[in-house]
């Protein structure tokens, strides 16, 4: 999680400095309506969490289209795996566990508003409503019965920028502030894989959002 709060940190300086750079250029004319992106850092762990250890993974898509000057309406869907970091498929346990399956999904939804006067959507710094629901699953492989559901519900207000090259290389990273809300829930007469994964709760959220891909 540090990790990520670095890259983000050199990102965002990345990003203001080329923004400013670019702003002395003549700005190219092209402009664009659809971005894909993809975001290879949701794979160490997320969207669930056991204090700092993920014990998920997310592999998603993102998809964009600008839709006026000034607005963007993206879409994400995932797939929740293991982490590549903490994989729980992998662990063994001869008496009551012979590892543990992930699955889940993940769709979230944002509605960007591009605040830069000289760059067209999707590209600038942008302000953001963020709606997310995430429902995976940790099936003790030996004993079916024996399951972890997990269900996550964010909503965020974001503030963002995103880069978009003369190729088209688009990279995107915002941050921001909002609700979150975890459950979980534990079926099976065994506790072998009902570790301790803390209580449902909700409260304040701080989304850290990085992804990058292409622009047509």
């Amino acid at each position: 999680m540090k990790t990520s709060k670095y890259l983000l940190i050199i990102g965002l300086a990345f990003l203001f400095t080329s923004s400013q750079v670019l702003a002395q250029q003549p700005s190219a004319k092209k402009e664009y309506k659809f971005t894909i992106k993809v975001n290879p850092l949701a794979a160490l762990g997320g969207p669930f969490w056991v204090a700092i250890v993920p014990i998920t993974g997310e592999y998603k898509l993102i998809g964009e289209y600008a839709f006026t000057k000034q607005m963007s309406f993206q879409l994400g869907a995932s797939y929740i795996g293991p982490s590549v970091l903490i994989n729980l498929d992998k662990i063994a346990d001869t008496t009551s566990v012979s590892g543990i399956k992930t699955g889940g999904f993940r769709f979230s939804g944002m509605l960007k508003y591009f605040l830069s006067r000289d760059l067209p959507a999707p590209q600038g710094f942008y302000i953001a409503p963020q709606v997310s629901f995430a429902k995976a699953s940790l099936t003790n492989k030996k004993d079916p019965t024996q399951k972890v559901n997990a269900q996550k519900i964010n909503i965020n207000a974001c503030i963002g920028y995103q880069l978009i090259t003369s190729g088209g290389f688009t990279l995107d990273i915002f941050t921001g502030m909002g609700y979150v809300k975890r459950d979980w829930s534990f079926e099976g007469s065994g506790t072998s894989i009902a570790f301790n994964l803390g209580k449902n709760k909700s409260g304040v959220n701080i989304p850290l959002g990085f992804s990058f891909g292409y622009a047509f």
